[in-house]
């Protein structure tokens, strides 16, 4: 038996207050009668000192403490432990994220989430229903208010593990407001509780619906690959690898690299202590594309972060144009010296079909059609079909940024650049303002038609920038931004994020290549596609077309780090009133069944009894 308002005991004063009630006298009132003979008795009692009486036997007072005990046991809230479900409606949340793939025996956590979530549907009765939730990168509803057990355990058996990061919180709160709006309703999270340290301060505030856990972890034995970084060195390549070991005790092993070619290129063996991490270098490895690294621990609980890919990157210099047709020795001087790019100076305008660069520079010139590349316009004299102008105006106010934190702005002081006049732009889909001077837009970057483009609205030769050392590290920046490609690798990602590729100019074809050989055309222009990475853990390749050949680029997606900590925990969230007992019954995975309602009818038959005994005059 399980107390679920013990603090409530405070109500049971009311007994012994009837029972005072029932030993203080009567109130006497004054008659006139013909003759006090037959009340002798009656009247020896009302003339005593004391102001009580004593106790006589009465069935209303026994009806009334009968009442007041149930009261007092309803408000109580006792409950028996029971299995299965009891709440009219079932919110069940099923948590999928990467740490339910850990090893139980020979099924993994989801496996048997999705078997203890089947035998709860079939315990469902007549009038029972059920919503199904996956608590995944985003919650989502399987099935809403069902009392099909058919639909339900399908909607369970499609569940699969989420490789990225997960989102409990919208899960939770999805499932509190469900509930909310369903009077009856009960909340039951089947997971392992990797997400305790998320949902510590959370509850189901806004509902008065009950919550289960049921625990689906064991084991927390579980070493994965933190980190796996390659680069070229002076002898071959270069590597540096970091283990952590999540177990309890100490975790050994080998770890291995191969080449992308799946070829055997070193091996070495690590012995890691609980809770602590392991770095190992390996050097003179062979060139090649990619390389994996793969670990084969004694004791693991959790394979799929015990393999990660990693893409060394050479910089490689880009081709970048720039046209001033006036001359300007401050922006030939600075695009000599910023990024890690090959600066061509042409005289004339570039045409429609002039040859894709990775970098575009317009000094006082506005093309009409954008050239294939990223673009870096400065002075624009005139409006076309991509650029809005509206004239010039002389600025009263210095310049500021107006996004401190944006890359492009970093470590770029304005305070001490003059600017005597900029061109009025209007308003430009897809491009944000970085620098303003009063009401003025000075310096507008963004995308257009795929292409990354920024917009300097005013001429180097009206300020004193190029004389301030503000300018060469803002066009480090700028270059930095607009030429991707040669500036960093593609970073490693999760599934279910957003990733920027950058795309080389000029391509015809392109075509991305999965981790089990799936391979799907891709539709872009510009120089910048953005994808939201899929589920798929492992080496994805890029192949591009160009007239000169093919370009190929690679990037790596593995398990989210966070998952790694396979540890059970206890998921406890069911309400701040929630005593020891509940939390008890949480924890081993069974429900409770209140009998306040129950009490609260035995209560008002108690009370109907009373009444009728009342009137009788017993």
């Amino acid at each position: 038996m399980q107390w679920m308002g013990l603090s409530n005991i405070w109500f049971a004063l009311i007994i012994p207050a009837i029972i005072v009630l029932y030993l203080l006298k009567r109130k006497v009132e004054d008659r006139v009668v013909p003759s006090t003979l037959l009340w002798q008795r009656t009247l020896q009692n009302w003339e005593a000192v004391r102001p009580w009486e004593k106790l006589r036997r009465n069935l209303l007072l026994f009806l009334q403490l009968l009442a007041a005990c149930l009261l007092v046991l309803a408000l109580t809230r006792p409950a028996m432990p029971t299995e299965g479900i009891t709440a009219d409606h079932t919110v069940l949340v099923v948590d999928t994220s990467g740490s339910m793939l850990a090893k139980e025996g020979e099924e993994t956590r989801l496996s048997r989430a999705v078997s203890e979530a089947k035998a709860l549907v079939e315990k469902l009765g007549s009038a029972q229903t059920m919503t199904v939730i996956a608590a995944g990168s985003e919650p989502n509803v399987l099935v809403s208010k069902s009392a099909d057990k058919t639909e339900l355990t399908a909607a369970l058996q499609k569940l699969t593990a989420n490789m990225g990061t997960s989102d409990p919180l919208s899960a939770l709160s999805l499932a509190g407001a469900i509930a909310a709006n369903e009077p009856g309703s009960g909340v039951i999270w089947i997971g392992d509780g990797n997400v305790e340290r998320k949902l510590a301060t959370q509850s189901l505030s806004a509902s008065s619906a009950s919550f289960r856990f049921m625990q689906m972890g064991r084991t927390r034995e579980n070493a994965a690959i933190a980190a796996f970084v390659t680069q070229a060195g002076p002898n071959g390549v270069e590597a540096l690898l970091r283990i952590d070991n999540h177990g309890s005790a100490q975790s050994r092993g080998t770890v291995t690299i191969f080449d992308d070619k799946g070829k055997l290129l070193d091996t070495n063996q690590f012995a890691i202590e609980t809770a602590r991490s392991g770095t190992f270098s390996f050097t003179e490895l062979p060139v090649s594309t990619a390389y994996r690294a793969v670990i084969a621990p004694e004791q693991d609980g959790l394979p799929q972060d015990n393999e990660i890919w990693s893409v060394p990157f050479a910089a490689s210099k880009g081709k970048a144009v720039l046209y001033t047709p006036a001359g300007n020795r401050f922006l030939h001087q600075v695009m000599q010296t910023v990024g890690s790019l090959e600066v061509e100076t042409v005289q004339n305008a570039p045409g429609p079909n002039a040859e894709a660069r990775d970098l575009w520079v317009f000094d006082g010139e506005v093309p009409d059609k954008l050239p294939q590349g990223n673009i870096l316009l400065i002075a624009p004299d005139r409006k076309t079909d991509w650029l809005p102008l509206a004239g010039e105006q002389e600025l009263e106010q210095g310049p500021q940024a107006v996004s401190a934190d944006d890359p492009m702005l970093k470590y770029v002081d304005w305070r001490e650049v003059h600017i005597a006049k900029a061109a009025v732009l209007g308003e430009m889909p897809g491009m944000k303002t970085l620098v303003r001077a009063g009401d003025a837009d000075l310096v507008k970057a963004g995308v257009i038609d795929g292409r990354r483009i920024v917009v300097f609205a005013f001429d180097l030769h009206d300020s004193d920038f190029p004389l301030r050392p503000a300018f060469p590290i803002f066009m480090q920046n700028v270059v930095n931004w607009l030429s991707p490609a040669q500036t960093a690798p593609i970073a490693t990602s999760h599934p279910g994020e957003s990733l920027s590729i950058p795309l080389t100019p000029g391509a015809t074809e392109r075509s991305l290549t999965y981790p089990d050989g799936q391979q799907q055309a891709i539709k872009a222009n510009g120089t910048v596609l953005t994808i939201q990475v899929p589920e798929q853990i492992g080496l994805y390749k890029l192949d591009e077309t160009l007239d000169a050949g093919a370009v190929s680029k690679y990037f790596s997606v593995r398990l989210s780090e966070s998952e790694s900590d396979i540890t059970p925990k206890t998921l406890s969230v069911a309400s701040s009133q929630a005593g020891q007992g509940e939390a008890e019954q949480q924890r081993a995975g069974t429900g409770t069944r209140e009998l306040t309602y129950w009490l609260a009818a035995l209560v008002l038959l108690v009370l109907l009894v009373e009444w009728r005994v009342y009137q009788r005059g017993y």
